[in-house]
């Protein structure tokens, strides 16, 4: 018996209320049917242990060539990289591995995803990653530079929210922007 069978009879529905039910759930239906698709796109690009986590910062994660993959899933038209936060961004910088977009519309396309970021998120990006892991020389450099200076006091309030992951190192050169 397939699952509309079974909530019909479960739960005496009609047609019209199962019609109802996926056309409100259509999206939400989409997402987890492309989500499982993935898996298979994935695999088929030589990935190896794909596995369905949902997280904030990836969908799925894989294996390739020793390298653990982070892996968010894009179903709609929209910009794939619209729901990229500044919050995101910053968690996505704590993951130990290579976070990757797959775009799944028209047809399925596999991106780094700081490749597809705007220069703003780029440089927020990567200001996390050197924040976290101490990468002095590599922060003093986006610091130093007028252009992503600005960008990153554009930002103040979420780099001030994750001042307790910094390394000490990282902390008092950040200091020093604000």
């Amino acid at each position: 018996m397939n699952i509309l069978d079974e909530l019909k009879n479960t739960y005496d529905l009609s047609d019209e209320d199962i019609e109802y039910a996926l056309q409100k759930a259509k999206g939400i239906l989409l997402g987890f049917a492309m989500e499982y698709k993935a898996i298979r796109v994935l695999e088929n690009m030589e990935f190896k242990n794909v596995r369905y986590v949902d997280l904030p910062t990836h969908d799925l994660e894989a294996e390739k060539c020793g390298k653990k993959y982070y892996i968010e899933v894009k179903a709609s038209s929209k910009s794939p990289t619209k729901e990229y936060t500044a919050h995101k961004l910053a968690m996505i910088a704590m993951l130990d591995g290579i976070h990757l977009t797959l775009v799944m519309k028209p047809s399925p396309h596999l991106f780094s995803t700081e490749e597809i970021l705007s220069m703003p998120k780029k440089v927020l990006l990567n200001f996390f990653r050197y924040a976290y892991k101490g990468e002095v020389e590599n922060l003093k450099m986006l610091l130093n530079n007028s252009k992503t200076r600005e960008i990153l006091l554009s930002y103040e309030r979420i780099i001030k929210t994750y001042t307790s992951r910094y390394s000490e190192e990282s902390l008092s050169i950040i200091e020093s922007l604000f």
